[in-house]
């Protein structure tokens, strides 16, 4: 006969209980491990969306694109050049006649003399002025002040007030921020009642001009008479596709500098593979995620983007260039037919791949409605996440279910345990 001794409620309770919900516990557990894992992967998936629909635009940006361009110079002290995808084969001969300057004066003043407290400067940049009023300066004030009121002017349109110092001499320099002929730099001033005024005529009066304010020129054509003036040592419009930026003139009688575009067959072959790279690492993504592969909406995603190489693209088929899924289905390149293409036919090649009809295109359309934050994937991810709070739920009533379940073992086998001892001291007595 079973002793009392031997009978323990709470564990019997706890045992009787854990077989009871065990087969539940697990059916809700897988539940929510795959709605889970299936939340995760779908975040992750959109990131890598994004993250590919990003490189899609970057490949369509003429200074970022798949085809790439380079430029040389016969002299770099005098340029350096850079080309986009854009830029057109060729030799060109430029001429730097001079360079593009921001206008610079310099304002002497005895730094003994006290600042005037009345009276306006007027400072002008072009066809812009401001007034400062020198009455609302602190009291005390400094060329720092007056500086400093200067460049902080509500109306500044581009002046920057500077001090400089030699000898017994303190210099205001006012210099423009922006280069060019049309953008000098001058100063007027209207004298009030204090006599200290005369210093800031006396300095505007005896004002010296440490840079000339003066455009870019630059001659095209070793023998032309043709010239391009420009405010900025930045030239972006002379030669389309190149952008030009001036160090240094020449001097006359020099012979003009040859600037060099050419394809860069290496980079564009480069660049194409490292996009068939981020291709197939998305492809990856989702077939070799066991959250994913089975999924109707990423399944669907893989099968449309692959779709989308097939046709033709201004023309030709990506096959026709070297660009073709193997046996495997991985997409990969034909170095000899694309180096080919990019030899032979650029500009087509431009059109396929980066065109408003090319590949990058069709592919950003396919993919942009996946990435928006009110997108595709986030409508899945609404929808997991609704079906794992129900798991989430059912959890919940399955534990308070199984407290009620112990509770009822727990008051059994305790009622148990009085009987047996009960009945353990009844056959004492005998």
């Amino acid at each position: 006969m079973t002793s009392a001794l031997s009978i323990d409620p709470a564990n019997l309770a706890s045992q009787y209980t854990q077989i009871e919900r065990q087969a539940k516990d697990q059916i809700l557990s897988t539940q929510y491990a795959k709605y889970n894992n299936q939340i995760k992967a779908f975040t992750q998936l959109k990131n890598d969306l994004s993250d590919f629909f990003d490189a899609l635009e970057d490949y369509q940006d003429p200074d970022t694109g798949l085809l790439t361009n380079t430029a040389s110079v016969s002299s770099e002290t005098n340029m350096n050049v850079t080309a986009s995808a854009d830029a057109v084969s060729g030799d060109y001969d430029i001429f730097v006649e001079q360079l593009a300057q921001a206008h610079q004066i310099a304002l002497s003043f005895d730094p003994s003399q006290p600042l005037s407290t009345d009276g306006e400067l007027a400072v002008s940049l072009g066809t812009d002025s401001f007034s400062v009023d020198l009455a609302g300066l602190p009291a005390g004030a400094t060329l720092t002040d007056l500086a400093s009121a200067i460049n902080n002017h509500a109306d500044n349109s581009g002046v920057k007030a500077t001090l400089m110092r030699s000898g017994s001499e303190t210099f205001l320099v006012l210099t423009s921020e922006e280069s060019g002929a049309a953008n000098t730099v001058s100063t007027t001033f209207t004298a009030g009642a204090d006599a200290n005024g005369a210093n800031i005529s006396n300095a505007i009066a005896s004002q010296q001009e440490l840079t000339s304010a003066q455009d870019a020129i630059v001659k095209l054509g070793a023998n032309s008479n043709i010239t391009v003036t420009s405010t900025s040592n930045q030239l972006d419009n002379v030669i389309d596709g190149v952008s030009i930026n001036l160090t240094q003139a020449q001097q006359a009688g020099e012979t003009p500098i040859k600037v060099s575009v050419a394809q860069d067959n290496e980079k564009s072959v480069e660049n194409i593979q490292q996009f068939v790279d981020k291709f197939n690492t998305l492809l990856s993504s989702i077939n070799d995620n066991d959250a994913l592969k089975r999924d109707v909406m990423a399944s669907g995603i893989g099968r449309s983007l692959r779709n989308d190489f097939q046709g033709e693209f201004a023309g030709k088929t990506l096959f026709s260039i070297g660009i073709e899924f193997d046996r495997y289905g991985k997409l990969s390149i034909d170095k000899g037919k694309l180096e080919d293409a990019i030899a032979t036919q650029p500009e087509q090649l431009t059109h396929m791949l980066t065109g408003a009809d090319g590949l990058m295109a069709k592919l950003e359309q396919r993919v942009e409605p996946y990435t928006k934050s009110y997108g595709l994937i986030n409508d899945k991810k609404n929808t997991l996440q609704a079906s794992l709070n129900l798991v989430t739920d059912k959890q919940q009533r399955h534990e308070y279910s199984m407290e009620q379940v112990y509770n009822r073992y727990l008051s059994q086998f305790t009622q148990m345990q009085i009987t047996i001892s009960k009945l353990e001291s009844s056959m004492g007595q005998f």
